[in-house]
């Protein structure tokens, strides 16, 4: 009879291998990393004005990024936030993602959906008193 321990390291390496066998194949789909920095700008369709965008973006949970904006308005105002993206799906070559971010009274709540790829980030916002869109890609 063979001792447990050396069936149960049997089965902890049959089920890696499995593991590793069932990642790499065709038709599995890998979840997409968006962490790091990206750049592009920023547009407004309600007012047409429109600016550079910065982000890095930071893995908080299996489905959620902080994504940390930074940008400028009118050419000289710099403007800083962050939000929580949520991932809503990710078929391994493009994420789907949403989230909200209240700005303050001034600005109100800003909500977000959004696609990416590995290079490419689009998103469309809107607030009561704005909308547009954020288009960067890898920096």
């Amino acid at each position: 009879m063979e001792n447990f321990s050396l069936r149960r390291g049997r089965a902890a390496i049959l089920g890696c291998l499995l593991a590793a066998a069932l990642a790499s194949a065709p038709g599995i789909a890998q979840a997409t990393d968006l962490t790091g920095c990206w750049s592009g700008y920023w547009q407004s369709c309600s007012t047409g004005h429109e600016g550079p965008l910065c982000a890095v973006f930071s893995k908080c949970g299996d489905n959620r990024y902080q994504v940390a904006f930074s940008g400028r308005f009118f050419k000289i105002f710099p403007f800083h936030y962050t939000v929580t993206l949520n991932v809503k799906s990710d078929d391994g070559k493009t994420v789907v993602l949403a989230g909200s971010n209240y700005l303050g009274r001034l600005f109100g709540t800003f909500t977000y959906q959004a696609n990416a790829t590995g290079s490419s980030f689009s998103s469309n916002y809107w607030s009561n008193r704005d909308s547009g869109k954020f288009v960067l890609s890898r920096s």
